[in-house]
């Protein structure tokens, strides 16, 4: 009893370790422990679905995007084609005129004429590519964006 008075008193004293023990139950403990555990195990599936969803769906916005990317290069590639093909042939068409000019005046005004139509064509040509490498690019990072709004979303 003089113990247990000391031990109430003083802020420093350690508890009798038979007393502490004395409102254990070793079998109330592995159940305890084992409760722990089990929970802990719920906790770290939950964590890895959840992990492995967030790949499944980046992995998702990244095949999406690279068949975007593939896409348009295509299409970019198409319309370069396309224009370098009409950039030809009406190259060869000013040669053709160029062969049945009388005059050196008649020679300057065809030039003249071919060089207005060429800048405008180049001008509407860069213009529709423009417009497609916009389109190309909007397409190409909607993946990402729409899984970064479905994230921010689940946050």
């Amino acid at each position: 009893m003089a113990d247990q008075k000391n031990t109430a008193n003083d802020p420093f004293a350690m508890p009798n370790p038979q007393a502490m023990m004395a409102g254990m139950d070793p079998a109330q403990m592995s159940e305890t422990f084992r409760a722990m555990t089990q929970k802990s195990m719920e906790q770290s599936k939950e964590a890895y679905g959840r992990m492995k969803a967030a790949a499944d769906e980046a992995t998702k916005a990244l095949e999406s995007t690279m068949e975007n990317v593939h896409q348009g290069s295509l299409q970019l590639s198409k319309k370069a084609i396309d224009a370098m093909r009409s950039n030809a042939e009406m190259g060869f068409q000013h040669l053709d005129k160029m062969m049945s000019a009388k005059s050196f005046a008649e020679v300057i005004e065809m030039q003249t004429a071919y060089v207005r139509k060429q800048v405008e064509l180049v001008t509407d040509q860069a213009k529709d590519m423009q417009k497609l490498s916009q389109s190309v690019a909007q397409d190409m990072i909607k993946p990402g964006r729409d899984a970064f709004q479905k994230a921010s979303k689940n946050a």
